[in-house]
C-alpha cells in the first residue's frame, strides 16, 4: 500500500505539470514559434552552404600545397575543336 506522502508527492507533481503547461499556453504564440523555426532553418542552411563554400576553397588552395599536384576536378576546359568552314551554296540562279 502506497504511503500517504507518496500520493500526496505524486499529485503535485501532476499538478506542478498542469500549471506548467496552462503557462506556455498562456504565453506563447504558436505562430511566432512558426516563423522562429523557418528563420532558424533558414539560417542554418545559409551558413551550412556558406561554409561549404570556404571550405573548398580553402582545400583547393592547400591542395597543391600538400601534395604537388592541381586539386582535382578544376582542369582548365579545353578549348572546343573549330569545325571546318562550309562552303555557302550559291543562291544566285545561272542565267
Amino acid at each position: 500500500m502506497p504511503r500517504r506522502r507518496d500520493v500526496v508527492a505524486e499529485q503535485l507533481e501532476a499538478l506542478a505539470d498542469d500549471f506548467e503547461q496552462l503557462w506556455k499556453a498562456a504565453t506563447r504564440d504558436p505562430a511566432a514559434e512558426k516563423r522562429k523555426e523557418r528563420a532558424w532553418m533558414l539560417l542554418t542552411g545559409v551558413l551550412g552552404a556558406a561554409s561549404t563554400m570556404a571550405s573548398r576553397k580553402l582545400v583547393a588552395k592547400l591542395w597543391p600545397i600538400l601534395t604537388g599536384e592541381p586539386p582535382p576536378g578544376t582542369k582548365a576546359p579545353s578549348p572546343p575543336a573549330a569545325a571546318p568552314p562550309r562552303e555557302r551554296a550559291s543562291s544566285a540562279k545561272p542565267s
